[in-house]
């Protein structure tokens, strides 16, 4: 059986990359930090790596490593310019120098990026078609800077890196997005702005899963970088919708666009004037929701053979359920 080493195991893109492979007959080697919560790994057959990618250098990589998937980053639309340096540039840069001190044999390296890189606000976004640059939000400007660099390490050392651009990713453990949106939704707070008929470059974890074999084993691609959505988009009044439905809720609200873009730029105000101040909405949140953002996937269909999972009300039911399961089990507050 082939190894793979996936960091940031116990997160919700490890954690979803851990459970397909293993089902495909991987053996996995899971990369976590010593502090990390592990129970989205429990009932999984990894082998357990302890480490810190802000030390890379103490990793204790397994000998003969062939095949890795950087899941591990920093994901938030907040955090300042040093942050997002150390924990996504420099981590990344750091993971690269470990496995090559250690004399590693890699064939893949599989680094998940963004499809921010390529801009948003557009239909069909591609490398020859870029949307709206986003590169005032840190996060999206470090992930340019390191694949960047990973082209670069390509091109003068031979890394044979393949860079994967997943639009919105959700499903099941996902913490930071889909279990917020969902206690969002049980207070009653109106989610979907105007109308909510554009559509967004939704991806299901599975699917990026899906797209991140196939970037570990089709031969003759390192150096390419690929799209990952849904074939099938929703929009973000269908997504929300499928989720107020799923706790019982309907939205009986609609707020303006005009007032929703007002409300962010009054917040973003008050966290200037209050840093500690907790604000959860900001312009470039309602920007995201309140315009048409697509990707093109025909260059990931056509080079990985990439065949996207569409059944939306399976993959929505299977978000709730999760969600329903940690409220029952306790690991949501």
């Amino acid at each position: 059986m082939s190894r793979v080493l996936v960091t940031g195991a116990n997160g919700f893109i490890g954690s979803n990359l851990c459970r397909w492979l293993l089902e495909r007959g991987w053996q996995v080697d899971a990369l976590v930090r010593g502090s990390s919560d592990l129970h989205f790994l429990e009932g999984l057959e990894v082998r357990l790596i302890r480490g810190d990618l802000r030390r890379a250098d103490l990793i204790d990589v397994p000998a003969g490593t062939t095949h890795v998937i950087h899941a591990a980053a920093l994901v938030s639309d907040q955090a300042g310019d040093d942050e997002c340096s150390r924990n996504i540039y420099d981590a990344t840069l750091g993971l690269v120098r470990r496995l090559w001190s250690t004399g590693a044999p890699l064939r893949r390296f599989v680094y998940i990026s963004t499809a921010l890189t390529l801009g948003q606000d557009g239909r069909g976004i591609s490398e020859d078609r870029p949307g709206r640059s986003v590169l005032y939000v840190p996060y999206v400007r470090h992930k340019v800077r390191t694949e960047s660099v990973l082209r670069d390490l390509r091109a003068r050392r031979g890394l044979p890196t393949v860079i994967l651009r997943p639009g919105d990713v959700f499903g099941p453990n996902d913490r930071i997005t889909c279990a917020q949106v969902l206690q969002s939704c049980e207070r009653g707070m109106p989610l979907i702005a105007g109308r909510g008929r554009w559509h967004f470059g939704y991806c299901h974890v599975d699917n990026l899963c899906r797209a991140a074999e196939l970037a570990l084993t089709v031969p003759g691609i390192e150096g390419r970088s690929y799209t990952v959505t849904n074939g099938v988009l929703p929009t973000w009044g269908e997504f929300f919708r499928a989720l107020q439905d799923g706790v019982g809720v309907r939205q009986k609200l609609y707020v303006p666009v005009a007032a929703a873009r007002l409300l962010s730029g009054v917040l973003r105000a008050v966290a200037a004037v209050l840093p500690r101040a907790k604000v959860s909405l900001n312009p470039y949140r309602i920007r995201r929701a309140t315009t048409e953002t697509t990707y093109d996937i025909s260059r990931t269909i056509a080079e990985l053979g990439y065949v996207p999972d569409d059944d939306l009300e399976r993959q929505f039911a299977g978000i709730l359920a999760w969600y329903r399961k940690e409220k029952a089990c306790g690991w949501l507050a």
